[in-house]
């Protein structure tokens, strides 16, 4: 057994610490895990959507709306548009919407089977 001296002690905690800095296993790249993220996006969406009865949608603005000023002035009246539109609540049909939120959540489950299987195949775990 080698002897422990002063001189060896920084040398060894050099090397522990070296030690704890690597990764014990190999990552894998599972581009299936950005399709369950948005996923799961969609899942609670729906989700909200049948707690509300309804969704908030954006319109465009197409109308002509009465301005007060211009791009150069700020007095008088002159015509303008809404570029950004605006959000109004639109009624959903539960049933539709029942039906893919089922269909998102055995997307889900498939989506998790194969994650998991290229896991561990890769020696990983979830």
């Amino acid at each position: 057994m080698p002897e422990i001296t002063p001189a060896t002690l920084p040398v060894g905690a050099l090397l522990l610490a070296l030690c704890g800095c690597t990764d014990p296993a190999p990552r894998c790249t599972i581009p299936e895990t950005r399709d369950l993220k948005t996923i799961d996006k969609l899942i609670a969406q729906s989700q909200t959507a049948l707690e509300r009865g309804y969704v908030m949608r954006q319109t465009e603005g197409s109308g002509v709306n009465f301005c007060l000023g211009g791009r150069q002035s700020h007095v008088g009246l002159s015509f303008c548009t809404d570029p950004a539109g605006r959000r109004e609540a639109v009624a959903i049909d539960s049933a539709a919407e029942k039906r893919k939120l089922a269909s998102l959540e055995a997307r889900r489950d498939a989506l998790l089977a194969t994650i998991n299987a290229r896991m561990a195949a890769c020696g990983q775990r979830s």
